[in-house]
């Protein structure tokens, strides 16, 4: 039995956050941005795109991976049966999934209807109202060859529910070969071919294999953080100075492994720790509505601010945490007002 105490619980509430904002910023960072009016890629310096590049194709991109992971290991701890496990998940998984790409595809039906919001919110594709039923189906994700539903990030839920379908035999491997599931499930991850559910079947892989070999979240806390710290910021330079991505990809580990350690020293804190516990309350309502209101905020700066190397610096930090703290707003007003509502469109998260 893998049991996690309060310490640890916490910890991963405090990792998810910090995943969180990983995320938001990684789709801060865009070298073209589309209108209906055509697609528009302004001028950076070398500079400012190494340093965006640095932090979304480095620091960030462990984000997702460590969200497999830490769901993975939930799903295994708890040893529920298979078909309870589906019914759980598709009221906490499913229909969060369902209900919020409708809404967002809703919402762009009334601005794509809009005359002075259109080209804001039709890119270079199809109106929505115009589409086939095949585009449709895309919208929701589904299609040979489709890699996200019309709302971005919610591909991650529809992986995860992918691979919740073979979990149990994922499950029976772990158990006999523990070991030697972990070498497969980074294998995956290193591996340079791409598949669909690849991401998402590395880590649930990896996530299993952790909790049959009972390593623990406090595993790092050995490392001192200052040598921590210097190993990861040597490994952020190489992974930037290495063009082939190898060494980046093996860095993902690496990154989780340092921020769980970093984790110890916000939880040690009173301060941080409440702050960051609070915050984690959000997690995914700042999820299910960062990215298209992101994407609307970058097109609105990319039109009426100078693209000044200044200015875009200032976008790529500043737009992610405003739109952190209006997601969080959001979430704080739609929990007040319709609580139910909120419950069971966030899974009773």
């Amino acid at each position: 039995m893998y049991f996690l105490s309060k310490e640890e619980s916490d910890r991963i509430r405090i990792i998810k956050f910090i995943c969180m904002i990983f995320v938001v910023f990684i789709h801060s960072h865009a070298t073209e941005i589309s209108f209906s009016d055509g697609a528009v890629a302004p001028e950076m310096p070398v500079w400012l795109l190494t340093f965006e590049d640095a932090m979304t194709d480095v620091v960030t991109r462990c984000g997702v991976p460590a969200f497999f992971l830490m769901s993975s290991m939930l799903l295994f701890k708890s040893e529920r049966k298979y078909l309870d496990t589906l019914g759980k998940k598709a009221k906490t998984v499913l229909f969060p999934y369902l209900f919020w790409n409708s809404f967002w595809i809703a919402v762009f039906i009334v601005l794509q209807s809009l005359p002075f919001a259109a080209s804001f919110f039709s890119g270079n594709k199809t109106p929505i109202l115009q589409s086939s039923f095949i585009e449709w189906l895309r919208l929701y994700g589904i299609g040979k060859g489709v890699l996200h539903p019309h709302c971005f990030p919610l591909w991650f839920m529809r992986d995860m529910m992918a691979v919740l379908l073979i979990f149990p035999v994922i499950d029976k491997a772990a158990s006999a070969f523990p070991r030697l599931m972990l070498i497969v499930g980074i294998g995956l991850t290193l591996l340079r071919v791409d598949f669909m559910f690849k991401l998402a079947l590395a880590w649930f892989i990896i996530g299993a294999a952790v909790v049959r070999l009972q390593i623990r979240i406090t595993a790092p806390d050995k490392v001192p953080i200052w040598l921590g710290t210097v190993i990861y910021l040597l490994g952020v330079i190489i992974s930037v100075a290495e063009k082939t991505g190898h060494f980046a990809d093996i860095f993902v580990t690496v990154g989780i492994i340092f921020w769980a350690r970093v984790s110890k020293e916000i939880y040690d804190n009173e301060r941080a720790r409440r702050a960051f516990l609070w915050l984690s309350e959000w997690t995914f309502i700042v999820y299910v509505l960062h990215e298209l209101s992101l994407s609307a905020l970058m097109k609105l700066c990319m039109r009426f601010l100078p693209p000044t190397p200044g200015f875009m610096l200032g976008e790529y930090f500043l737009a992610p945490l405003f739109i952190i703290a209006l997601c969080i707003a959001a979430g704080i007003g739609f929990k007040k007002l319709l609580p139910k509502m909120y419950a069971l469109t966030t899974g009773e998260r």
